[in-house]
């Protein structure tokens, strides 16, 4: 792990779970996630701390990944990888899970039928895990940490408002409860603003 010389923290996908423990860097508001090829175990804790409201985690993919490493990547908000990787949903027993603990997300960026076609369908390319919604972009580490560098420029106050009202504006929410939780949002954030500036 990286010492945090910068709003951006980094973190192997094999050290999530110390990552969480480590106050320095669970402190991080931005934390770019590098996923092995063979992602390892992932608890529901390191899932969680991925996602929390108060971060933003990116995940990015070098040449290969299996469905452990998927599982990580998954469990981050956004996905990066590299424009020759290739991904492998399969569990490689049926004792075990795909993407053990991050089957909802993948089901979130695909709908049920097509994450089985991914399941049971074998590997596929990055570009193709684009055009599909897996992966939100392609690009190189560099290219991952500018994304994650241009992101930590908003306040964790802001990225935490914008997480929620992601986390709550589902298709089945009526627009009239998404703008009233925006309005919240809105007063929250300058509130935060008027304190911050001592007002």
């Amino acid at each position: 792990m990286e010492p945090m010389t910068s709003p951006v923290v980094v973190i192997p996908s094999n050290a999530v779970d110390q990552a969480r423990l480590d106050p320095a860097l669970n402190a991080a508001a931005v934390v770019v996630v590098t996923v092995a090829a063979a992602g390892g175990s992932m608890t529901d804790a390191d899932a969680e701390w991925l996602r929390s409201p108060g971060r933003v985690s990116l995940a990015w993919l070098s040449s290969s990944a299996d469905t452990d490493a998927l599982a990580v990547a998954l469990a981050c908000d956004l996905v990066v990888a590299e424009a020759n990787a290739v991904l492998d949903f399969a569990p490689a027993t049926d004792v075990g899970l795909p993407v053990h603990g991050s089957l909802a997300a993948l089901v979130d960026r695909v709908g049920s039928s097509r994450a089985l076609a991914l399941i049971v369908g074998g590997s596929i390319p990055a570009e193709q895990a684009f055009q599909w919604g897996i992966v939100d972009r392609l690009g190189s580490l560099e290219s991952a940490m500018q994304w994650a560098e241009k992101i930590s420029q908003h306040s964790p106050q802001w990225l935490a408002e914008v997480k929620a009202l992601l986390g709550q504006a589902s298709p089945g929410t009526h627009h009239d409860v998404v703008r009233r939780r925006e309005r919240e949002a809105l007063g929250r954030l300058a509130s935060d603003s008027e304190e911050g500036s001592g007002e």
